[in-house]
């Protein structure tokens, strides 16, 4: 998910800007700078959010997305609406995946979560997909 969310969504901005000769700055995902409390997290296994990336955003904005539509599908199955049962269960493995992200987003309290702003931005940009999808859909 996060691959194809991010890198390949990012590299294909950046060759597209070159190929028309607009001039492009790169962008740094992680901070190449390492402290103790960075090291302790990374033996714990924990992934680090706290340098803020564009790349972040499509990634929180996906999860959100997918978070919005396994609880809208949980409310039909269990209100005895129809419902894809699979596909509720597709999502709900993908919700599954983004635990980390949601973690980062809410409960984390250390430095290696996801920075306030990523997470406002993601919101609106889900929100925004999710207004625009169902004006379409209708």
């Amino acid at each position: 998910m996060v691959k194809g969310l991010s890198c390949s969504l990012f590299g294909l901005i950046e060759f597209s800007l070159k190929s028309i000769g607009i001039q492009t700055q790169g962008f740094n995902v992680t901070s190449k700078v390492v402290d103790e409390e960075q090291r302790k997290r990374y033996e714990q296994g924990l992934f680090e959010f706290g340098v803020p990336s564009a790349m972040f955003v499509t990634i929180t904005m996906a999860a959100i997305i997918n978070l919005c539509s396994f609880v809208y599908g949980l409310v039909h199955l269990v209100s005895g609406k129809e419902g894809c049962f699979m596909q509720l269960v597709l999502s709900g493995l993908i919700v599954l995946n983004c635990l980390p992200i949601y973690e980062a987003m809410v409960l984390r309290t250390d430095k290696g979560k996801m920075p306030v702003r990523i997470s406002i931005t993601a919101t609106i940009m889900a929100l925004a997909v999710y207004s625009i999808a169902s004006l379409i859909l209708k």
